[in-house]
């Protein structure tokens, strides 16, 4: 049996008189399950504050491997995650706190949150990191284009989940597994096309390490794998 499992939580993106075949991530992780074979995918999905907290605690978290990685997909605001037409979705400090709690009790390594614009809440990024078993959290600043940023996701998880547990005590290894991941698109590729300008992806990405070794604090790290990739040069 396998020890690592990716927990996938899910908003709905659009409703079926938008797109009939209800597009979702689970299809792409599938297909890199299918190729790496030597993991587990459990899956739920949610609409607020209840759905969400109830999938992750009640459901996701209860699982028989000792790696878990966690991957939040929904439609996001900035200050709100998830939510479709009516459903206005929950507001992302409930959202932290959710997965804070969650992580003190399973052991989350990784969070990797697919949602527009969540990626500017850094100080949220590292007060949830911040003395949990979580060594890094992945997000985004912007209106990030759907498929692109699915692409980019998977790329993260193939390369992050082939770590050891021990190299989660290197804050290094870590990093060069985010930069192997991203390695592979171009950094000034536009992810992002919304009011008030187009954002490349080398200027679309937040990324908080905190390394497993006693006593490490979580740290943004963006700035450090802009500069590995080439990125940072105008």
């Amino acid at each position: 049996m396998s020890s690592t499992a990716l927990l996938v939580i899910e908003g709905l993106w659009w409703t079926p008189e938008e797109k009939p075949k209800r597009p979702s991530v689970l299809l792409f992780l599938q297909g890199l399950e299918s190729v790496q074979g030597d993991f587990n995918i459990y899956y739920s999905n949610f609409y607020e504050k209840v759905g969400f907290r109830r999938a992750l605690e009640d459901d996701l978290t209860n699982t028989k491997e000792d790696r878990l990685f966690l991957y939040i997909a929904a439609h996001g605001t900035g200050k709100r995650i998830g939510g479709l037409k009516a459903k206005t979705g929950m507001k992302l400090p409930a959202m932290f706190k959710a997965v804070k709690n969650a992580a003190r009790y399973s052991n989350i390594e990784g969070v990797l949150i697919g949602s527009c614009s969540v990626g500017n809440n850094i100080d949220d990024f590292i007060a949830t990191t911040k003395n949990s078993h979580i060594a890094w959290i992945f997000g985004y600043t912007c209106e990030i284009s759907w498929v692109a940023s699915t692409l980019i996701d998977v790329s993260i998880f193939e390369h992050l989940m082939k770590l050891s547990k021990s190299d989660l005590k290197d804050r290094k290894k870590i990093l060069n597994a985010f930069v192997k991941a991203l390695r592979r698109f171009n950094g000034d590729y536009i992810l992002c096309k919304q009011k008030g300008g187009n954002v490349a992806l080398k200027n679309a990405i937040t990324l908080v390490v905190q390394s497993r070794t006693p006593g490490e604090k979580p740290q943004d790290e963006t700035k450090y794998i802009l500069e590995k990739l080439g990125w940072d040069k105008k």
